[in-house]
């Protein structure tokens, strides 16, 4: 016997997932090569947060993201508004992947029910003069589908 199925559409695909297959979606979008590194905005997709908070979602985060980063401090952290008025959190840290290169990364944690966003750009110390403004309009602008329209599952 099959078991059930849902329709995940991404983008410009659509493909049966069956059950225990979860949609973790991660999305790149590609920006301009400046000062050494490839600049892009990525977007962690995370259904089913175990929490309704919005705080403890964005420490957890933060808390993982400094534990796996070799030298990384934490810059600035706090509650912010996207372009919509949906509340959001933000973290800025500060890490060196190599003893020549320092980035700085800028992240943004919404939840909209139990569906946690991640959004995530990184800047060299002149990319996040330059580039950073745009980029950062470009964050603010995340509107999240709620979860129970979401165009990517159907049954």
């Amino acid at each position: 016997m099959i078991p059930p199925k849902i329709t995940f559409r991404g983008h410009s695909f659509s493909m049966d997932l069956y059950e225990g297959w979860l949609d973790k979606t991660i999305y790149t979008i590609a920006g301009p090569v400046t000062d050494g590194i490839q600049h892009n905005i990525i977007i962690n997709l995370n259904p089913d947060v175990e929490t309704d908070n919005l705080r403890d979602y964005a420490d957890w985060n933060i808390a993982s993201l400094t534990g796996e980063l070799k030298g990384c401090r934490l810059l600035f952290q706090g509650p912010i508004l996207l372009a919509n008025g949906l509340p959001a959190y933000k973290a800025i840290f500060c890490w060196f992947p190599t003893d020549e290169l320092r980035i700085y990364q800028e992240q943004i944690y919404v939840l909209v029910g139990t569906t946690g966003y991640n959004l995530t750009a990184s800047f060299t110390k002149k990319t996040r003069k330059t580039l950073g403004p745009l980029v950062e309009r470009m964050m603010l602008s995340f509107n999240p589908v709620p979860p129970t329209a979401s165009p990517n599952q159907s049954r």
